[in-house]
């Protein structure tokens, strides 16, 4: 692997990633600042802080920490009111409702 200071990555958007940038993992939503970047063969890695592992550098997204951390909080928001949501309707389909009540005896035949 080479060393991280003659390395230049793009993330999935072509946007330059280098040392102290902060990125975004797409598949678990990992948030933290690159503190290396290493390259294998074809591919660049870059080691984030928050897990101290490596990611392929085309499933990292940058983004600011500000504007990161306001939409982890909107996710949650949302996924928050949806949980709600879908917690009401379920509830909602549970309820018996308009209950049908035959007093009525019948014999088989």
């Amino acid at each position: 692997m080479e060393a991280s200071e003659t390395i230049t990555a793009m993330d999935l958007y072509g946007k330059p990633i280098k040392v102290g940038t902060t990125v975004r993992y797409i598949t678990t939503r990992t948030l933290g600042k690159v503190i290396d970047l290493r390259k294998e063969e074809d591919r660049t890695f870059a080691q984030i802080d928050s897990s101290k592992l490596y990611y392929d550098t085309h499933y990292l997204t940058v983004t600011d920490e500000r504007g990161a951390a306001e939409e982890d909080e909107d996710s949650v928001k949302i996924d928050l009111a949806e949980v709600e949501r879908k917690i009401k309707d379920m509830e909602e389909a549970l309820k018996i409702k308009d209950v049908y009540t035959d007093n009525s005896c019948e014999g088989g035949g």
